[in-house]
């Protein structure tokens, strides 16, 4: 194991004597650092990782017992040698208390030298190796209970309807402590069903679904919410992870719910290209196995109402009557997407109707908001809004909470959409000659490993934005204008020239020559030997 060593002494000859016999002794060191006082030496310690410190006693401005103190205030971990010139037995007292693993007088032998070395050296791989063992147990440990999580919430969602889930098991599976709940603590249950959208693109494939899965579980770790949360693998759907939420208000745990799938969205989406439909059971006081159920029931309303959306059961009701506006949410989205400002009014006044907010009450408001939110929210993606626009639009979710009338809200949902599309125009401009200098990169290195992520990270774009604008200009997706590249190479070299297949497809950008076998075959109806030898008929 190498470390970086510090040399403190006011003696230049001393620092340059001792450096040349660490060389000798060869004395295993990763870098050497050295210093004439106090001060400077812990500007060195700021600067670089020390492990290990060789001091004199008495230096100007601060004593080498000094600095020992100071260096150990920043790091306990450093390891000091002492060398002086002073056999005083308070100096040696001292250094002793401080931990100092040699106290040596000068003029030092290369034995001494040599010694206190190989014992600060062995015990540093000692604490190392304490060190590391418990963060194994620590890992483990963690491992452990998660684990007994995961194997908890699944048998919840496995459970039978009348089971009831006593308040010390949702503990166990919150890893909460149940004297911090009061009598007013309400769940929610919920389903994250993995939409099969998420595998079409160049990033993950179908049996990448546990990591997906691991990608999906950190997002949600590193957004910080208001209630307590949890969220595991299905043990019997690859696609889907089971999520538990909890907090002492109804009316604030729904809302923490909405923001945390809507934060989850605007990330995996926009950079992971992750899709997820959410079902979500009533707020219950008491857990029970109908809420798992009824957090499916829930996921099931996005095949009458459309996938990437979260679903609560307990606006079924709502979402089932003939007159909830479906049909109007998919116009919307059309109407954004074609700038055509003036339908989107005329169409959100029609959404947020005196009729059918008073059939509905405060619970339509809420519904309809978070549907448009969401579908602002993809809008951004794919036009390659930057964070802080999203993060603008985000920090909206509580809206129906804010405004004081119905015409207020129409109002504000106006002005987003505006704000939202205002630009679109001059965006689009910059972005069509984006992808003709794409275009030309595509032509001279499609026998390289593309992909679409890559591609529109170096021209400053959203992956989904740079998809649709491509295929807006291209007629064809960019993986298939890619492939069609590859193929039409493929087919000149296998009539102009004698490489074998396999040499073929890598040089045209398939490193699996099975693959490229599959593709070619898809492509031209025909292997690449049947090609070349109809071919050259």
């Amino acid at each position: 194991m190498r470390h970086n060593v510090l040399i403190v002494d006011d003696e230049q000859l001393i620092r340059q004597g001792l450096w040349a016999r660490i060389e000798y002794l060869g004395i295993d060191v990763d870098e050497i650092f050295e210093e004439d006082n106090g001060l400077m030496a812990l500007g060195i310690q700021e600067e670089h990782p020390i492990d290990l410190v060789i001091t004199d006693i008495r230096m100007p401005d601060m004593d080498g017992l000094e600095l020992i103190q100071k260096m150990q205030e920043k790091n306990n971990q450093i390891k000091f040698i002492v060398l002086s010139g002073y056999a005083e037995f308070s100096y040696a007292e001292t250094a002793i208390r401080l931990g100092v693993k040699a106290y040596l007088l000068k003029p030092v032998s290369n034995d001494d030298l040599k010694d206190a070395f190989d014992k600060a050296y062995k015990e540093m791989e000692q604490t190392a190796s304490i060190r590391q063992e418990v963060q194994m147990k620590k890992r483990m440990d963690r491992e452990k209970h998660v684990y007994q999580q995961e194997k908890a919430l699944n048998a919840l969602f496995s459970s039978r309807e009348t089971s009831v889930i006593t308040r010390e098991q949702l503990c166990v599976i919150c890893g909460c402590d149940e004297n911090m709940w009061g009598t007013e603590q309400v769940f929610y249950l919920a389903v994250l069903h993995i939409n099969k959208e998420s595998f079409e693109h160049q990033r993950f494939r179908p049996v990448d679904h546990e990591l997906v899965r691991f990608t999906i579980r950190n997002i949600f770790e590193e957004i910080d919410a208001q209630c307590e949360k949890l969220l595991v693998n299905s043990l019997s759907d690859g696609r889907q992870l089971y999520g538990i939420f909890t907090l002492n208000d109804k009316k604030k745990l729904r809302m923490e719910v909405e923001r945390i799938f809507l934060r989850m969205r605007s990330v995996l989406e926009k950079k992971m290209g992750i899709y997820l439909t959410v079902g979500v059971s009533r707020c219950c006081s008491q857990v029970q196995g109908k809420e798992a159920a009824e957090a499916r029931q829930a996921l099931k309303q996005q095949i009458i109402y459309g996938k990437a959306n979260i679903y609560f059961y307990e606006d079924i009701r709502i979402l089932d009557e003939q007159e909830f506006p479906v049909s109007q949410l998919h116009l919307l989205e059309q109407y954004m997407e074609h700038n055509e400002i003036f339908k989107v009014k005329n169409l959100v006044q029609e959404i947020f109707s005196e009729e059918l907010v008073k059939k509905y009450g405060s619970a339509y408001l809420r519904i309809m908001w978070i549907r448009i939110l969401n579908i602002l929210l993809h809008h951004y993606d794919r036009r390659g809004r930057n964070a802080a626009e999203i993060e603008k639009l985000l920090q909206s979710y509580n809206l129906p909470d804010q405004i004081q009338s119905i015409q207020e809200i129409r109002q504000k949902i106006v002005e987003m959409v505006m704000e939202c599309v205002s630009t679109e125009s001059v965006t689009d401009a910059n972005a069509r000659s984006k992808i003709q200098m794409a275009v030309g990169y595509i032509q001279e290195h499609f026998g390289e490993n593309l992909t679409v992520n890559d591609l529109a990270e170096h021209y400053g774009m959203s992956p989904n934005y740079f998809s649709s604008m491509f295929k807006k200009e291209m007629s064809r997706s960019a993986v298939n204008y890619i492939t069609e590249l590859r193929i039409n190479q493929a087919r000149e070299l296998l009539y102009h020239s004698e490489l074998s297949v396999v040499d073929i497809s890598k040089k045209v950008g398939y490193e699996d020559s099975q693959y490229f076998f599959r593709v070619f075959k898809k492509y031209l109806g025909m292997t690449p030997l049947q090609y070349r030898e109809e071919s050259r008929k």
